[in-house]
């Protein structure tokens, strides 16, 4: 379950390491997150910021602290 991460934002980064850890996927945050599968790949490769409720979810569901998310949302926006 290789994925490359040079070209994704922090938040990104962030998301996909935890998958990787945890040996799920995409697809599977995405349901449950109950959130399309084209949502999870737009926080995991684009520069656009997900929203307070968006990642309030993902804290919940790959146990990430809320503070964690922000660092690297906040970061995304001070590399631009």
């Amino acid at each position: 379950m290789a994925t490359r991460t040079d070209n994704k934002t922090p938040l990104g980064k962030l998301v996909l390491k935890t998958l990787y850890l945890k040996g799920k996927n995409q697809a599977w945050l995405a349901e449950q997150m109950n959130v399309s599968k084209s949502t999870v790949s737009v926080i995991c490769s684009k520069t656009k910021n997900p929203t307070f409720g968006t990642l309030k979810k993902l804290s919940i569901v790959l146990d990430i602290e809320l503070e964690d998310l922000f660092k690297a949302v906040a970061e995304a926006v001070e590399t631009r």
